[in-house]
């Protein structure tokens, strides 16, 4: 019985597994089945949950490259380059002995004292320094700055050695081939590095910063699978623009060259000169001292401003001239009526004229041609602080021109109290940038009309010439009437033809031309106080010529001259302005040319001495050589450029200085020569070259000091 049960129960289970594996099978059959149709899907459309695999393949294998943009140039307004792309190149050495070529050779340093003998003449690094670094435990080395960032010639004569170990590794640069000229206004870039290890080029300062985004272009990126590569359109590299600027390079080559006389023979703290179209707003020449060199950034310091547009000051009496043009639109102005000179209490606080206690009575006509700050306090008040700080913002101070450079100041004013209404009537307690200056004295040569100062002039596509922006000339205020804006300007040759005109140094009566000018002398406020004395004040002078029908506007200021080489500080500003205001008349008005007889100075750079003094002086200028022997290295007026006849150029060559005789030279003439010559002079009197404290013919040593007396001509 109990043997049946038993084979009743295994049939069963017999049976329950038979069903079993059936189930299995078909279960196994369908999860194949359905299996195999993904497969085939993915197989014959390649596509997973609506991703592409042949583009997941694709990308998996492609790889993505940068294409750096090439950065714009810079030029002047002749097209002449004034910032250009190069490379520079940082050099380091290999030590690492395992170091070798494909073929086995060394790729190391090998005779270290060889290496460091012919590296210390090029790289100015003394050879126990190269050789103390070349036999390091180090694997790798580096010699600091005087190996960073080398030239592509300094390169080419290091490779031209070929010394083995000796590796470089190369990044984009900025030439600048004018070196320091114009430096605050074409800048400077950096290099940084992007994510891929890129380097590329950013302004940091003037034109190649304001102007970054159009200079640097649009970086491109490249794909490429295997040997295949391709560029979508909206990934193409799009090169930087061209920026053309307003300035004129021959202008600017003039102004730079007597700025430099300026500068040393005053010793000041700082200098600013800037020449602009009166009509257009075009600043055509501009220069600062101290400056710097973009390509070295020698000179170039933490605190480093941009003096056109930065640097806000006290303008002193530059600022009269807009109180007298207030004036004259309020029916304010009385020009033959008088006043008491000297100083004058405003609610027990003094107004002091700079010339002390006075020349007595005057009228308003000399307060403004003598610089009366007490005449132009009485001004202030006849017109009331309301009516006088709407002049103030409708010749728009205490607002940004919006010129073409970056980190524009707006500048400021103390107005609260009545002494400080009356001190900003004559250029103190307000403080302003040259800029804002040159743009409020265009409302004045322009009959009313004020124009914003410029720099760019155009920028174009470097590819297809395409202009994509032009600068244009831009009116931002109407303060004044042309009424008024004539009898100002007539007022200002006032100052310059009255005999006791603070401005008549400037006059062009000489050439047929009408200046119309007012000087400045301004204090310097530091921590609540203003500083004594001649050598802690700012001197400056903003001219408009001629008066009839202007065509330019000149600004001069030095700050804190510790030297005066002439008997008026005035004097040694118009050293500046006369030659660069006469040689923007020449290149603009034929008229000009024969009364002030233009030239056009040859070059003679590379003639022996003799050919090239014979060949200035057929040319109607006036020669002067430092050096006795071989040719003509550089002349202090480049050639092609223009000068007037009679004018002084000085040649540098070979061998012994000697000292010229002074007679009937002029100071500026003088002061180039020990500029170029490295000679203390001290130098006494005004006028001509008289006596002198060194015979001509002596040989100049690095102990030569030479004392002039400079006499007027009667």
């Amino acid at each position: 019985m109990k043997q049946k049960k038993r084979r009743q129960l295994g049939k069963k289970i017999t049976r329950n597994g038979k069903r079993f594996g059936a189930l299995l099978f078909v279960g196994a059959f369908f999860v194949i089945l359905i299996m195999g149709g993904r497969l085939f899907q993915i197989a014959g459309f390649k596509v997973v949950n609506n991703h592409n695999l042949t583009a997941a393949t694709r990308l998996t294998f492609m790889q993505k490259e940068t294409v750096p943009a090439t950065r714009g140039q810079i030029l002047d307004s002749d097209g002449q380059v004034l910032a250009d792309n190069s490379t520079v190149y940082d050099m380091y050495a290999v030590l690492d002995k395992k170091q070798v070529t494909k073929t086995g050779k060394p790729d190391y340093v090998v005779d270290k004292k060889d290496t460091a003998q012919k590296l210390s003449g090029i790289l100015g690094i003394s050879y126990d320094d190269l050789y103390a670094q070349l036999t390091s435990n180090k694997l790798q080395v580096e010699f600091g700055p005087k190996a960073k960032n080398l030239s592509v010639d300094t390169y080419n004569k290091i490779k031209a050695l070929n010394l083995t170990g000796i590796k470089f590794n190369s990044q984009p640069s900025r030439y600048y081939p004018n070196n320091r000229m114009a430096s605050h206004i074409i800048g400077l870039t950096n290099s940084t590095q992007n994510a891929a290890g890129q380097r590329t080029l950013g302004g940091v300062l003037g034109i190649e910063a304001f102007k970054n985004s159009t200079l640097r272009g649009k970086d491109g990126i490249q794909t490429s699978l295997g040997n295949q590569t391709e560029t979508s359109k909206k990934n193409q590299v799009e090169n930087g623009n061209n920026v053309t600027l307003t300035l004129n390079e021959k202008l600017q080559a003039t102004l730079e060259n007597r700025m430099d006389v300026l500068f040393a023979g005053t010793k000041a703290k700082s200098a600013v000169a800037v020449l602009m179209e009166a009509k257009t707003g075009k600043i055509v020449a501009a220069t600062q001292r101290p400056n710097f060199d973009p390509n070295t950034q020698d000179g170039l310091s933490s605190a480093w401003e941009n003096l056109v547009n930065q640097g806000s000051f006290e303008p002193g009496s530059t600022m009269k001239t807009i109180t007298l043009a207030a004036a004259i639109q309020e029916g304010k102005w009385h020009p033959n009526a008088t006043y008491q000179s000297g100083t004058y209490d405003i609610n027990g606080q003094k107004v002091v004229d700079a010339f002390g206690n006075g020349e007595g009575v005057l009228t308003y006509r000399q307060a403004y041609e003598r610089s009366s700050n007490v005449g132009f306090a009485h001004l202030e008040q006849a017109l009331g602080a309301s009516t006088w700080e709407s002049y103030i913002n409708k010749f728009r101070f205490l607002k940004k021109t919006g010129m073409d450079l970056p980190n524009e100041e707006s500048g400021s004013m103390s107005f609260a109290q009545p002494i400080d209404q009356a001190n900003t009537a004559y250029g103190q307690a307000i403080r302003v940038t040259p800029a804002q200056l040159l743009q409020a004295y265009t409302a004045i040569a322009n009959g009313g009309k004020e124009v914003k100062p410029y720099l760019v002039d155009r920028v174009t596509n470097p590819e297809t010439g395409k202009v994509v922006y032009r600068g244009k000339t831009t009116q931002v205020a109407n303060p004044i009437s042309a009424n008024t804006a004539k009898q100002v300007l007539s007022l200002m040759a006032g100052v310059v033809n009255a005999d006791d005109g603070t401005a008549k140094q400037y006059s062009l009566s000489d050439v047929g031309y009408q200046v119309a000018a007012k000087t400045g002398t301004a204090q310097i406020s530091e921590n609540g106080k203003y500083l004594d004395g001649l050598t802690n004040d700012i001197h400056s002078v903003m001219a408009i010529v001629p008066e009839q029908n202007p065509k330019y506007i000149m600004y001069i200021a030095v700050r804190q001259p510790q030297v005066f080489p002439d008997a008026n500080i005035q004097i040694t500003l118009n050293n500046v302005f006369r030659p660069v205001m006469l040689q923007a008349l020449n290149d603009g008005d034929d008229s000009v040319k024969s009364k002030t007889n233009q030239v056009t100075v040859p070059d003679v750079k590379g003639l022996s001495i003799s050919q090239a003094e014979q060949t200035l002086q057929n040319a109607g200028l006036s020669v002067t050589t430092l050096g006795s022997s071989g040719t003509v290295s550089a002349q202090s007026i480049k050639g092609n450029q223009d000068a007037i006849k009679g004018q002084r150029v000085f040649l540098t060559a070979n061998g012994a200085v000697t000292v010229p005789d002074f007679s009937s030279w002029t100071k500026n003439d003088v002061l180039s020569w020990g500029y170029l010559a490295k000679v203390k002079m001290s130098l006494t009197g005004s006028g001509y070259g008289e006596k002198q404290s060194v015979t001509a013919g002596t040989a100049v040593t690095d102990q030569t000091k030479i004392s002039v007396n400079f006499k007027e001509r009667t």
